[in-house]
């Protein structure tokens, strides 16, 4: 049975593959066990749709989370796809929750 690869690998990857598409350069993505989470914005639906396939095809993966977002320009300053947001209160940021990163607790 063939060790399972680990994220760092599949991440590296997943960058890299994103890297060479100058369409898909406002994508994020986290991996953990395997499971890759697509966020950040792309210019048109068929963009989201082969960023996922792309990624689900990395040996390795396990599932793709895509919450990619059609960057219809609404809500950025520069051209469709390579927008920076309006935002730096963060409200209407991304639907996958809070990330407390000053845990006093």
């Amino acid at each position: 049975m063939a060790a399972e690869r680990s994220d760092t690998l599949i991440g590296d990857e997943v960058v890299r593959m994103l890297g060479a598409q100058g369409r898909s350069s406002q994508v994020l993505a986290q991996v953990e066990d395997g499971r890759v989470t697509l966020s950040g914005d792309v210019p048109d639906a068929a963009t989201k749709r082969q960023v996922e396939a792309q990624v689900a095809a990395i040996e390795g993966v396990r599932q793709v989370r895509n919450h990619l977002n059609v960057d219809s320009g609404s809500d950025s300053f520069g051209p469709r796809g390579r927008a920076v947001r309006d935002n730096p209160d963060g409200a209407g940021d991304a639907r996958m929750g809070d990330i407390d990163l000053d845990d006093n607790g």
